[in-house]
């Protein structure tokens, strides 16, 4: 006997997610549900198929590569999305500290010109280029023009330092620092030691926080090196599935894998970003990194760009503590 929606109620009766009708709907919802689906939206028939006369494939001309990706992948819900947020929220912090340093900068040195201190107004202007070279890296904003992404190449390629935290942090402390020492010596009223103030103290305790964070960060990665640098050669045979042989190397995931079993160090995707950005020596990933081209479920071409080589992997166990 045919349901009113026009499937047969036979089978699996409890499914109503494919192929039977809710009770709850009313009489046509299955037809309303039929031409939904458009060209193709009907179930493929087999030989094999069960009472119902419908089988459990899907329906033709369904992509079933474009639903949710599978879990624990890159492009998945879960902690990675949450490390992504995380990342997020410290790069506004980074943004913001670094306008004060543009703002301080772009202050004093206006009230430096026209008080005809030309020495003192040059060093503004250097203050002022490093604030908009920490800002171009964090901006939340015009990520996809090409000038901000040819500018975060070129800061990649050649101001590396800055691109670490804890070597962001010690930028910071430095601007900040000297930005207050010019603004205090050479500004005068309340309002300016005011703005010297405020406008200093934010990036100074930011770059502070930075260089602690990216000290632990680095002892943990120390750490886990210490832990595969004895049978480093074994492990990566075992790890580098992806890219194999000695022109191959490690994906984010293979390296965490490897410090997760030996030593039980697990990184997150961020940590894992800062990591790759320190040991990989490849250019074009350094720039990739630098620009954070991005797609919505991580890095675009990760088949092709991000993999730790097993000479990076080498040079970091051989080498001793890396910054990050």
């Amino acid at each position: 006997m045919s349901m009113p929606g026009g499937y047969a109620n036979q089978g699996n009766q409890n499914n109503y997610g494919g192929y039977g009708q809710d009770p709850s709907q009313g009489q046509g919802q299955g037809q309303s549900m039929m031409g939904s689906q458009g060209q193709g939206g009907q179930f493929a028939t087999h030989p094999s198929a069960g009472p119902g006369g419908y089988n459990n494939a899907p329906p033709q001309g369904y992509n079933q590569g474009a639903g949710y990706p599978p879990a624990g992948s890159g492009g998945g819900y879960g902690d990675s999305n949450m490390s992504m947020h995380t990342g997020n929220h410290m790069n506004d912090v980074f943004f913001a500290a670094a306008c004060c340093i543009v703002v301080g900068s772009l202050v004093g040195g206006f009230c430096l010109f026209f008080s005809l201190k030309p020495v003192d107004f040059l060093f503004m202007t250097y203050v002022m280029i490093f604030g908009l070279i920490l800002a171009v890296l964090d901006t939340p904003w015009l990520r996809t023009i090409k000038a901000v992404i040819d500018a975060k190449m070129y800061i990649g390629k050649y101001i590396q330092f800055v691109t670490r935290v804890t070597f962001r942090g010690v930028t910071l402390i430095f601007l900040a620092s000297a930005l207050f020492m010019t603004m205090w010596d050479n500004l005068k009223g309340g309002f300016m030691m005011f703005l010297a103030v405020v406008l200093c103290l934010f990036p100074a305790l930011v770059g502070a926080g930075s260089v602690v964070i990216g000290l632990l960060k680095s002892s943990k990665l120390d750490k886990a090196r210490r832990q595969v640098e004895q049978n480093i050669e074994v492990l990566y045979d075992q790890n580098a599935l992806t890219f194999r042989g000695e022109q191959g190397g490690l994906t984010m995931d293979e390296f965490n894998k490897m410090t997760n079993e030996n030593g039980s160090f697990k990184f997150e995707k961020l940590d894992l970003k800062l990591i790759f950005n320190a040991l990989v020596s490849n250019p074009q990933w350094r720039m990739q990194v630098a620009a954070g081209t991005q797609s919505q479920g991580g890095y675009q071409n990760v088949a092709d760009e991000i993999k730790l080589t097993k000479q990076d992997l080498r040079a970091w166990v051989l080498g001793g503590m890396v910054f990050l």
